[in-house]
């Protein structure tokens, strides 16, 4: 490649003007394109402007140009993947073992105290009638308190381990659990709302398990809608079929069995929504160092 000013150095008139560029660096970068090409290039000061001029022999202008705009549109590829922010790893924080311990306790001692005085739950159950017609606000919180029996409570406290841990080491501990019985307690709202004026009640922990399932379904939506550039539409709805499959293989209950199915579904599409406007904001959340310890 060769850098002049001279008319005496090259035939001017055999050759064409490929390319004009700012500074000679970025000439002499293209010119490097079309000696890959096995073509020669001459690099040469503009008339006005400041700029250079990319030059090669008129035969080979059409292929050069063409191998030029191809190398532009990776070069765009690069600089558009470099501008990209890095994603956040899924698993950024701790899994708060320690919040689900006092979950898990709180589960045990209103348990024990069920069995000690029976009005415990008709008081603190999820009523439509109580929410609704007599203003009893606290029921859908108080009820993801309470259970039926030992099967009940223990497969609340297994599937919550699970579900908890990975809600915790996806948005940090204290956030985890407050989503989750956040959108357990809205499902309950939720349930009451589209049965009332029917007389339903409900206990269990399950709406909130099925909230952190949600949140982790919303999560991982999320995450794929940032990087769809690269994945099919399959891969980025992924993670909402696999939620939705989870949902219909936990959530449905046995036939015959007492399952608050609504329950489940409401909680779920809470946590659902819940995960894909957290997975927006997990980007900034992790990059500040006292969020991550929470």
């Amino acid at each position: 490649m060769e850098n002049t000013d001279s008319n005496d150095q090259v035939l001017w008139e055999d050759l064409t003007v490929v390319g004009q560029f700012t500074t000679t660096g970025e000439a002499h970068d293209h010119g490097l394109v079309i000696l890959a090409m096995g073509e020669a290039c001459w690099v040469s000061a503009a008339d006005e402007g400041g700029k250079f001029n990319l030059h090669a022999e008129s035969a080979a202008a059409g292929r050069v140009t063409r191998e030029l705009a191809i190398y532009a549109g990776e070069q765009d590829d690069q600089r558009r993947l470099k501008s990209r922010p890095e994603p956040v790893d899924p698993f950024h924080f701790s899994a708060g073992w320690e919040f689900y311990l006092i979950w898990m306790i709180c589960l045990l001692v209103v348990f024990y105290f069920q069995g000690q005085n029976p009005h415990l739950t008709d008081r603190a159950a999820s009523s439509s009638i109580g929410l609704i017609s007599r203003h009893e606000w606290w029921r859908p919180f108080t009820a993801l308190f309470l259970h039926a029996d030992v099967p009940h409570l223990t497969g609340n406290l297994l599937s919550g381990a699970l579900f908890g841990t990975l809600v915790s080491r996806s948005v940090g501990p204290l956030r985890g659990w407050a989503l989750i019985l956040g959108c357990g307690t809205l499902g309950n709202i939720l349930t009451s709302l589209l049965t009332y004026p029917e007389p339903f009640v409900s206990i269990g922990a399950s709406t909130a398990v099925f909230g952190a399932l949600g949140i982790l379904t919303g999560l991982g939506f999320s995450t794929s809608l940032r990087l769809r550039s690269r994945s099919s539409w399959a891969k980025v709805a992924a993670p909402v079929m696999a939620g939705f499959v989870l949902l219909g293989w936990l959530g449905s209950g046995s036939p015959g069995s007492n399952t608050d199915v609504l329950g489940h579904v409401l909680g779920f599409g809470s946590g659902l929504v819940s995960g894909m406007i957290v997975g927006e904001m997990r980007q900034k959340l992790a990059k500040v160092p006292l969020l991550s310890m929470v």
